[in-house]
């Protein structure tokens, strides 16, 4: 009998970063200040998890090459085993950012082994109980995943398992029938504070900002035309939480102030770490604020998996809570 764990159903890719003084002209040729090539993508995300000692599997398609091997070789030193397939005929992509002094990015993507899942790859996954699934948006931009996801969603509807859906900036792009199969699996909804806005327009939510802010009524309104739970992530000024059965009670979540330096990042290990909590039966509003906890302690560091340890994690937490 397989033992419950998280279930990772996105993409871990390869980044290549530049630091560079400006961008070249077309045909030109510069050279980088900083370089690094890293592991990332969906691969922040399940370094949050592990962070705190949560169990997680990556069952995203792998390929064949060196990108690949970096990948596995990431995923093996957090004692994360990689369970999706493998394709011999492509690696794992990668993609390049070149970052300008003032901050600006520049990113071109390639797309590999990770965007193309075999069709029936998650409809064919069997849960077991304890088990929580992970969801990102980026995957419905690639249509080999979007038509396996959706399969699995037809397949799981109704059946009780935990599922964290963190839309990310694809929020405008992703068809509205396939997201209303995805909310048949009543997913927690995760989206920022441009997010949650685009997706409520797309929805033709009507948000009553009587006696709420913005934030709070956007988030009480889509719950409510979802049916489902939603956070509402607003970086520095906390989190707000809403589920139906609570007859559209609200709940503000807090976070620590901190001095950031990088916000790449800060979402995916939010993510992580809830469905840490998730998975570790915590009160919701407890894993929502180690949540938020982790997202702000992440940015007070340099790149995008700086997720800190669970002690540091609770250690802020506990201050919010005095």
């Amino acid at each position: 009998m397989t033992e419950p764990r998280i279930l990772h159903l996105g993409q871990v890719v390869i980044d290549l970063s530049m630091d560079i003084d400006h961008l070249p002209e077309r045909g030109g040729d510069i050279f980088a200040r900083r370089s690094a090539i890293k592991v990332g993508g969906g691969y922040n995300v399940i370094h949050a998890a592990r962070q705190m000692g949560a169990p997680i599997a990556y069952m995203g398609a792998i390929g064949t090459g060196p990108m690949a091997d970096m990948a596995r070789g990431a995923l093996a030193a957090l004692q994360v085993p990689a369970q999706g397939p493998v394709l011999d005929d492509c690696d794992t992509g990668y993609s390049v950012a070149m970052i300008e002094p003032s901050g600006e990015r520049t990113f071109v993507s390639t797309r590999g082994a990770e965007t193309r899942v075999p069709e029936g790859t998650y409809e064919s996954m069997d849960l077991v109980a304890g088990d929580v699934i992970y969801l990102s948006g980026y995957s419905f931009c690639h249509g080999d995943n979007t038509r396996s996801l959706v399969g699995f969603a037809h397949r799981h509807q109704g059946k009780g398992f935990p599922v964290l859906f963190d839309l990310g900036p694809m929020v405008a792009d992703i068809a509205l029938d396939v997201l209303k199969t995805v909310n048949g699996l009543h997913p927690i909804w995760s989206l920022n504070e441009r997010e949650g806005p685009i997706l409520a327009e797309r929805l033709g939510c009507r948000p009553d900002v009587r006696g709420e802010t913005k934030l709070e009524s956007t988030c009480r309104s889509l719950s409510q035309k979802l049916g489902s739970p939603v956070v509402l992530r607003a970086g520095a000024r906390g989190a707000w939480y809403c589920q139906p059965k609570d007859s559209m009670q609200i709940e503000y979540i807090p976070t620590p102030q901190v001095h950031a330096i990088d916000t790449n990042g800060a979402g995916d290990a939010h993510s992580g770490v809830l469905c840490a909590g998730i998975f570790q039966g915590l009160p919701i509003e407890e894993a929502l604020t180690l949540a938020n906890c982790a997202g702000a302690l992440s940015t007070t560091q340099p790149g995008p998996a700086t997720c800190p340890d669970e002690e540091a994690i609770r250690k802020a937490a506990a201050s919010l809570q005095r």
